[in-house]
């Protein structure tokens, strides 16, 4: 299946373009703030964003793999990226999603999720499905909660490419 686009509010949700490379790295990438408590490092190396870019377009198709940039609706400017994907570990679904600095706080994060769990249960048929985060970043923590997650236990939690090994938050949410 492919990813389709996503519309919200304030916000229009679709799938990378090989255009979007310098914006995926000016909004997130290089920056060590954002990076910090995800899974990869910030970078200054504008091809790791090209290989980003490249490796989520292969994955337009997939149905376990399901990744959207986040524009705003009216001036197309990149905000972040979302995820909803298939934890083979886990072996139920899982979201993720990060946004550039300036759009932290402004409640994108929540409004673009419930989208993306919108199309999960209502297309893909998503039954469970789990989110997590760094202790040290309990604003990602009121997003997950917002969607109606539970929390469920503290996890261990790699961040910025596994340089910084802390405490996670794991939460589940079952749909009936």
């Amino acid at each position: 299946m492919n990813t389709p686009v996503l519309e919200t509010e304030r916000l229009i949700l679709r799938p990378l373009k090989a255009e979007d490379v310098q914006e995926v790295f000016d909004c997130w990438m290089q920056d060590e703030d954002v990076c910090r408590y995800m899974h990869w490092h910030s970078t200054d190396d504008i091809n790791v964003a090209e290989y980003f870019v490249d490796y989520e377009i292969l994955m337009v198709d997939s149905d376990k793999w399901f990744r959207w940039v986040i524009t705003d609706k009216v001036t197309k400017v990149l905000y972040g990226t979302c995820l909803i994907y298939f934890n083979e570990d886990e072996n139920c679904w899982d979201i993720a999603y990060n946004f550039g600095k300036p759009y932290w706080g402004k409640g994108y994060a929540t409004e673009a999720m419930k989208k993306v769990m919108e199309f999960g249960v209502n297309t893909i048929g998503v039954k469970e499905v789990i989110a997590s985060h760094a202790i040290e970043n309990p604003a990602s923590g009121k997003v997950i909660t917002k969607l109606g997650f539970k929390y469920e236990k503290d996890i261990p939690y790699d961040c910025n490419g596994g340089e910084i090994h802390t405490t996670g938050k794991q939460y589940r949410l079952i749909i009936d």
